[in-house]
């Protein structure tokens, strides 16, 4: 395995750690820093992240109509996880701090990435009942 490949797996065990404890709260708590999440995300790379970018979008979407239960064909699991990565995206200090250049939101690339692969046939589902094009996300 290569380095890249272990610290995702860390760093994806440790989301799914720490989303067995994400509540409403915390949903609620990642919908009201939506225009926080899309100023920070817009530091990355559209050319490199772009279908990344649309993935979080796209949850973020997913999500609201969760919570307004226009969209109830979710496992708890699943909103969890990408609550989570969401709530260590907002956290300045986590495992590569994001005030350093460059690299700072290497992690969060990766955890989001990890995240939306694991629960990429939820994603789907979704994407698929908006009417979306998958192509754009997937």
């Amino acid at each position: 395995m290569t380095e890249n490949t272990l610290d995702e797996i860390k760093i994806y065990d440790e989301l799914r750690k720490k989303s067995s404890n994400v509540s409403n709260k915390d949903v609620n708590k990642i919908l009201r820093t939506e225009d926080n999440v899309k100023k920070r995300s817009d530091k990355l790379n559209k050319n490199v992240f772009g279908k990344l970018l649309n993935q979080l979008s796209l949850s973020y979407e997913m999500i609201k109509d969760y919570k307004t239960k226009r969209y109830v064909d979710i496992p708890w699991r699943t909103i969890a996880l990408i609550v989570g990565a969401v709530l260590y995206f907002i956290n300045p200090f986590d495992i590569i701090p994001d005030i350093l250049p460059v690299i700072g939101f290497t992690d969060d690339a990766v955890a989001f990435a990890a995240v939306f692969r694991s629960v990429q046939g939820d994603l789907l589902r979704y994407c698929e009942w908006k009417g979306y094009d998958p192509d754009k996300y997937f």
